[in-house]
């Protein structure tokens, strides 16, 4: 990795910092949505049609709050770094510098995210697997943060931008995940249905298909190169 793609990942992660809101929401909204959802989630489930219990709301509510940090997040630093990427690209980086920079720092985000969100479930749950727990929401939450950057390069408002990754979070978590038991193909085709899948079975135990991995890594795939082309492209052209 380069010296100036590092500096481009140092730069987002002290502009990421120097917002004292970006740091409250991730302390507060993790063990705010664990801690007083996990209960009331299993409860609306039965009235949807499913069957969650404590732990495995718990475990979805742990995956909603990691995959809504990483998506705003990434939205909002993408957007709000795009002019300085342009002079940079003009100054001499690499346009793939900037693409590798900012999905980097998207990584790191949904690491953080997702580090904090399973800290809090084993602090308050029992969880069954730890490691397809981890990978499930980390997954989850590279989907938000590759759909965020996307948004960034055709949504150009802050209140916008955050309507549509939280409308996008509402079909996704009411509709097509395991509070509601969503199947079929609209299901299937929402962000992170398999993810949701496989952390409900990893917070109680369940047996885990193949399948979902499988899903979950094709539809990571299908969002994150569109996402890094898109944002490389709007670059070059400002």
């Amino acid at each position: 990795m380069s010296t100036a793609t590092q500096e481009v990942i140092v730069a987002n992660a002290r502009q990421y910092v120097r917002e004292p809101v970006n740091l409250a929401l991730l302390l507060i909204i993790p063990p705010l949505l664990i801690l007083a959802m996990s209960g009331a989630l299993s409860t609306f489930s039965e009235v949807l049609g499913g069957n969650l219990g404590v732990r495995a709301g718990a475990g979805l509510a742990g995956l909603w709050a990691a995959s809504i940090l990483a998506g705003v997040a990434s939205f909002f630093l993408s957007l709000a770094s795009a002019r300085v990427d342009g002079r940079l690209i003009l100054a001499g980086l690499r346009p793939g510098a900037v693409g590798a920079a900012h999905g980097a720092v998207t990584i790191l985000v949904a690491f953080l995210t997702t580090l904090i969100s399973v800290s809090m479930l084993l602090a308050t749950q029992e969880v069954a697997r730890l490691e397809a727990l981890f990978a499930a929401i980390l997954i989850a939450s590279l989907i938000y943060g590759a759909i965020g950057s996307l948004l960034s390069i055709y949504i150009r408002g802050d209140l916008e931008g955050s309507f549509v990754i939280i409308l996008v979070f509402m079909l996704d978590a009411f509709v097509g995940g395991p509070l509601a038991a969503g199947k079929g193909i609209f299901a299937d085709l929402l962000p992170v249905h398999f993810p949701s899948e496989i952390t409900v079975a990893a917070m109680v135990g369940s047996p885990i298909e193949g399948g979902w991995w499988l899903w979950s890594v094709v539809y990571l795939a299908a969002v994150a190169v569109p996402a890094t082309v898109a944002v490389i492209k709007r670059r070059i052209g400002q």
